[in-house]
């Protein structure tokens, strides 16, 4: 395609050897070592320059549309014939714009092209309304343009985002009901924030496959999770652990629905039903507006309480040998573990496990010094929740792993706001 030259000299396309060198630089040293180094089992979708306009060509189109808007009349003044090198601009890129929607592979891309052309054709050329405004022109092709210069960004192609999304569903990365934001997505990619856009056209194609769905708290994976209880079933199951190991022991209270959201980084509803099911199946005891109270026979059977004098020991063995505690460290390693879990992000597979061990080793070191200055019973369960969520055997499925590993998280920042100057 030949570039406009009506301002003045044409502009030089980028060269073939800048091309090749930049090419170089993301095939041998990007997707791939991208993947490595940020843990995903998914390799990240290569950038690549698409087939239309450089992006130099586009840029000096914009250029030459601002000078033709500025030199038209006062949309507020009369309605004016389109000039002449209004209409060739507009013809010279509508022509382009065809061509590259004909190699697009995503529907909801060809679309959104498809009505931006529709826009300028129906203000240019023969087939006009005699009189168009100017100014409505210059606006759709304004609107079609600027489309195509983030289409020449040297980024991943929008068919190639949509099969790394859902080549992350098909091998359990997203699981079912797992949120899919946006910009998290585009963050993950490294894209430019103006090429985002991308990822909503692959998130668009996806949910027109049935693949993703639109829900009122965003873009999420269909379906229930496969293989995995309901929230609440698993939150039951949590409490019934602790219950077990004596954390909430027989004849005791679990605390208030509001007082265990956040050690349990799960929202108060969730939380409701849980301990509604505990009480249906006659494990607790609980009314409206009163705190459920564990019965004296459960129905399972129900270990001593752990010695807090001695379970450091225990949590020693289980952690890393001589891990920083130092309370800036602990904050870090809190916040890191239950931002994974909070947005639902996938660290690489041995950063779960390493994180949880860390923590087990902050808790030994926090236990002594929280036992020391709070001997209430309320305190004495907080300490014994954080040694059985360490101790207690990590689950299989990755998901909860990220939910136990945040869950230890907050036990941990617990332990070290009654530790206080000790820790």
């Amino acid at each position: 395609m030949t570039p406009s030259t009506t301002t003045g000299a044409p502009i030089t396309p980028l060269k073939p050897t800048l091309q090749r060198v930049a090419q170089h630089l993301v095939d041998g040293h990007g997707a791939q070592d991208i993947a490595m180094r940020t843990g995903m089992t998914t390799p990240l979708p290569e950038r690549t320059l698409l087939p239309g306009p450089p992006y130099g060509y586009v840029r000096n189109a914009l250029h030459e549309l601002r000078v033709t808007e500025r030199a038209a009349p006062e949309a507020s003044t009369a309605v004016a014939p389109i000039p002449a090198q209004l209409t060739d601009l507009a013809d010279q890129w509508v022509k382009a714009a065809h061509t590259c929607v004909a190699d697009m592979g995503s529907a909801t891309q060809r679309a959104q092209w498809q009505t931006l052309i529709s826009a300028v054709e129906t203000r240019q050329g023969s087939a006009s309304p005699a009189g168009t405004d100017v100014l409505a022109l210059c606006t759709a092709l304004r609107n079609l343009l600027r489309t195509m210069l983030e289409y020449s960004r040297y980024e991943p192609p929008v068919t190639r985002i949509s099969d790394y999304l859902r080549s992350r569903i098909t091998d359990g990365t997203c699981s079912p009901g797992s949120p899919l934001g946006a910009r998290r997505i585009a963050a993950e990619l490294r894209l430019a924030p103006v090429s985002a856009v991308r990822v909503k056209l692959a998130l668009a194609d996806l949910k027109a496959e049935g693949v993703v769905e639109s829900t009122r708290n965003g873009i999420r994976v269909t379906g229930t999770p496969a293989g995995r209880p309901e929230r609440s079933v698993q939150v039951a199951q949590w409490l019934r652990t602790l219950i077990r190991e004596g954390v909430y022991p027989p004849g005791s209270a679990l605390p208030r629905v509001a007082d265990l959201a956040r050690p349990l980084v799960t929202p108060t509803p969730v939380i409701s039903s849980a301990v509604a099911l505990l009480d249906d199946e006659g494990a607790v005891r609980s009314g409206l507006g009163v705190r459920a109270v564990v019965v004296q026979n459960p129905g399972f059977a129900v270990a001593a309480p752990l010695d807090l004098t001695t379970v450091d020991r225990r949590l020693t063995l289980a952690g890393w040998a001589g891990s920083d505690t130092s309370p800036q460290r602990v904050r870090e390693t809190c916040r890191r573990a239950r931002s994974w879990w909070h947005h639902r992000i996938t660290p690489a597979p041995d950063r779960v496990p390493h994180t949880h061990r860390t923590l087990t080793s902050m808790a030994a070191q926090l236990i002594p010094a929280a036992h020391n200055h709070h001997q209430t019973p309320t305190a004495k369960a907080t300490m014994r929740r954080a040694a059985v969520t360490a101790l207690a055997p990590q689950p299989e499925a990755p998901q909860e792993q990220l939910w136990r590993t945040a869950c230890l998280a907050a036990a941990v920042l617990e332990l070290q706001e009654l530790a206080g100057d000790a820790a």
